[in-house]
C-alpha cells in the first residue's frame, strides 16, 4: 500500500512538473512572438531573380515588412528545380527569420519524381501562408481543327498516341498536369519536352507541337494575338484572366491543374509566430491593389489559415503523387 500511494505521489509530481514546463515553454513561445520580429526577415525564392515566383515574393514581401516594421528580404536560391533553396529552408532555425515562398512543383512533385531528394516535404516543413494558385490554360496550335475540348479528346482518340504536348521539363507541373488530363480523358498523347516555357510555347505557336497546358499569363496574349488557341482553363472557376474562356469542369472534364504557390517555415515554427505572419500576409493579400498586381503577374489570390494550408498541402502532395506514379514518371538524383 505504502508503495502505491509513494508510486502515485511520485507520478503526480512528474505531472506537475511536465504541466510547468509545457505552461513555460508555452510563455516563452508567446514572449518570442511578442519580440518578433527583431530582426531582418529572409524569403528564399528557389528559383532565378527576376521570374514570376520570384516577382511575387518581391511583391508580397515588400508589403509586409511595412506592416511588421521589419526589413523583408528576398534571397534566391536557384538549381536542381527547387530543391537547393528548398532544403536551404528545411535545415535553417525554426524561428520566423527564415520562410521560403515557393511553388507546387518543389513540394507537390518533386518528392515524387527525383529518385533521391535532400528534404522531406512533409515534415521538415511549417505551412504559414496560402497566397493563391497559377492559372494554366490548355491551349492548341491554331492549325488543329479544335475549339473546345470534347472536340480535342475526339481528335487524340481517332489518332492515338499521334498528337504531341509540350512542357518546361519532365516532372515539371506542365508535364504532369497533361498527365493528369489525359488519365481523366483516357486519351493518349505524346510528351516533348523542352528546356523553358518560352521554346515549349514557342513549337506551339510554330505548329510543331499539337497542345499544351501553360499558364494563363502566357497564354493569353498568344491566344489574342492568333498564335495559339485557348481551349479551356483549369482552374476552380473561371480565371479573372480570361473570364470568357470556359474551364475544364465547365466542359465536363472534373479536372483542375493550378498549382499552388504560399509561405513555409522550417519545422516546428512556435504556433504564435504562426499565426502573427499568416495573419500578416493574408493582410497583404486582402489589398485590392495587391491583388490587381498579382493576377497580372499570373496568381490567383486566395487565402487560407495555417491548418486549412496543411490540409490542402497533404491532398495536393497525393493528387500530383498519383498521378506521377501512375504515370511512371521518375528523374534519376544526380
Amino acid at each position: 500500500m505504502d508503495c502505491f500511494f509513494s508510486t502515485r505521489g511520485r507520478a503526480r509530481r512528474t505531472m506537475l512538473m511536465a504541466t510547468v514546463g509545457i505552461a513555460l515553454f508555452a510563455a516563452s513561445g508567446l514572449a518570442a512572438a511578442a519580440e518578433y520580429p527583431e530582426k531582418p526577415i529572409k524569403i528564399i525564392v528557389a528559383y532565378p531573380a527576376g521570374g514570376a515566383t520570384d516577382v511575387i515574393a518581391r511583391l508580397i514581401g515588400a508589403r509586409l515588412g511595412e506592416r511588421l516594421k521589419q526589413a523583408v528580404v528576398v534571397e534566391n536560391r536557384p538549381g536542381a528545380s527547387g530543391m537547393i533553396g528548398s532544403d536551404f529552408v528545411a535545415k535553417s532555425p525554426a524561428d520566423g527569420y527564415t520562410l521560403i515562398y515557393t511553388a507546387a512543383d518543389t513540394h507537390s512533385l518533386n518528392p515524387h519524381v527525383f529518385t533521391k531528394i535532400a528534404y522531406d516535404a512533409k515534415r521538415e516543413f511549417t505551412p504559414v501562408a496560402l497566397s493563391g494558385y497559377n492559372p494554366f490554360a490548355l491551349i492548341v496550335k491554331t492549325a488543329l481543327p479544335v475549339t473546345h475540348v470534347a472536340q480535342f479528346v475526339a481528335l487524340a482518340k481517332e489518332r492515338p498516341g499521334q498528337l504531341t504536348f509540350a512542357s518546361w521539363g519532365i516532372g515539371s507541373s506542365a508535364h504532369v498536369g497533361m498527365e493528369m488530363f489525359k488519365e481523366n480523358a483516357k486519351i493518349d498523347l505524346l510528351h516533348v519536352p523542352f528546356q523553358g516555357a518560352a521554346p515549349a510555347i514557342t513549337a506551339v505557336m510554330g505548329a510543331q507541337i499539337d497542345a499544351m497546358m501553360v499558364p494563363l499569363t502566357l497564354a493569353e496574349p498568344n491566344h489574342r494575338a492568333g498564335k495559339v488557341r485557348i481551349i479551356a482553363v483549369a482552374t476552380p472557376r473561371r480565371s479573372a484572366g480570361a473570364p470568357d474562356v470556359s474551364t475544364l469542369i465547365e466542359q465536363a472534364v472534373p479536372l483542375t491543374i493550378a498549382p499552388w504557390q504560399g509561405f513555409l517555415a522550417p519545422a516546428n515554427l512556435p504556433t504564435a509566430i504562426v499565426a502573427l505572419l499568416n495573419r500578416e500576409i493574408n493582410a497583404v493579400l486582402s489589398d485590392p491593389q495587391v491583388r490587381e498586381q498579382l493576377l497580372k503577374s499570373g496568381l490567383e489570390v486566395t487565402t487560407d489559415t495555417p491548418q486549412e494550408f496543411k490540409n490542402f498541402l497533404d491532398a495536393e502532395y497525393e493528387r500530383w503523387g498519383k498521378t506521377i506514379r501512375q504515370a511512371k514518371i521518375k528523374i534519376e538524383a544526380p
